[in-house]
Formats: structure tokens, sequence, C-alpha cells
């Protein structure tokens, strides 16, 4: 899901994420972001464990991918290897983003592994992009006009 902050791409992330424990699938929801750069900084052990805990679920969501623009060289390679190990196994990935695709390449500072990893995110899935201006600036500026 591509779109401009603030226009319910979490929010509907969340929500197929939700429906999907109810129906008794194994969910995972991280912030894409924070997550790489946790990974970057672990050990080789804790980095096997969290590899681990990135693959196992049915659905992973991945949530503000490239909120910070940039991921480091590890989080990179780590996004390359969850996302063609998850194609592999068939495993269904959710990933939000307000950067538009054909940018993908610069934050992760390689073209050809941002092809890579677009080819199989988008091999079998649908890309859905928004359109609108975002709820949180709405409904701040509601409150500005309310009177207390």
């Amino acid at each position: 899901m591509i779109a401009s902050p603030g226009t319910g791409k979490s929010h509907i992330a969340k929500a197929v994420a939700y429906h999907a424990t109810l129906q008794g699938y194994h969910v995972r929801y991280v912030e894409a972001d924070s997550a790489f750069a946790q990974f970057a900084l672990a050990s080789s052990d804790e980095q096997a464990k969290h590899l681990k805990d990135l693959l196992e679920p049915d659905l992973l969501v991945l949530d503000d991918m490239f909120l910070a623009r940039r991921i480091n060289d590890a989080g990179a390679e780590l996004l390359q290897t969850v996302v063609h190990r998850r194609y592999k196994l068939r495993r269904s990935i959710v990933v939000t983003s307000n950067r538009v695709v054909q940018d993908w390449g610069k934050y992760l500072g390689d073209n050809t592994m941002s092809t890579t990893i677009l080819d199989r995110l988008m091999h079998r899935s649908a890309l859905l992009e928004f359109e609108g201006k975002s709820y949180r600036l709405k409904e701040a500026a509601a409150r500005m006009v309310q009177p207390d």
C-alpha cells in the first residue's frame, strides 16, 4: 500500500492483520524501519532469531517502509532475504509506505536489490495506491476551529 502520510495505510494493514488472526493465522506486525535498525545492531545470534521471527508467520506486516528514507545496508539485506524467502515459502507480506516504488532503489542504496525485492513483492500481489488528505491533519484542523 502506497500513499501519503495519514491516509489510512497502517489502519488498513492492521485491520487485515486482525482479521487474519481471527481466522487462526499467525501474524507478525513490525514497524519496518525500527525492525531493520534493530537487526543491524544485534549480535549474530539475535539476528538469526530476528530473521526467524520475520519468516515464520503466515502474514508479515511491514509498516511504514522507508519512513526515515534510507535503511542501513544490513537492514536492506535483511529485507531482501525476508522477501526472497517468504516468496519461496508463499507466505504473505503486507507493506505500507509513503514512498513510491520507483524511488525504493534510492532508499536501499542499490537499484538491483530494489528490483529484486519489488519483483517478488509484486508478482502475486496487488498494489494499492491511495490518494487524499491526511486524516490526522483533518482532525487537528477541526479541533483548532472548535471553541472550548
